[in-house]
């Protein structure tokens, strides 16, 4: 992840894994807000989803620069 001001470049391999976990493509964020907006969206733990799963969320949701 490329980070300036306010501006955010996700890596083409970060997209895949968020994407994986998701099932969405954050492929339309470039600011810090749409990053912050998409993770609230996206990166909430679902009850069916398994252990791994939330444990990832919630990191991401910790460190994503926002």
């Amino acid at each position: 992840m490329l980070l300036h001001e306010n501006q955010v470049r996700l890596t083409p391999r970060e997209r895949d894994i968020l994407f994986r976990l998701t099932g969405s493509d954050p492929h339309y964020v470039t600011t810090r807000e749409q990053l912050k907006e998409w993770a609230a969206r996206y990166l909430t733990a679902l009850p069916d989803d398994a252990r791994e799963i939330r444990e990832i969320k919630a990191v991401l949701q910790r460190y994503l620069p926002f």
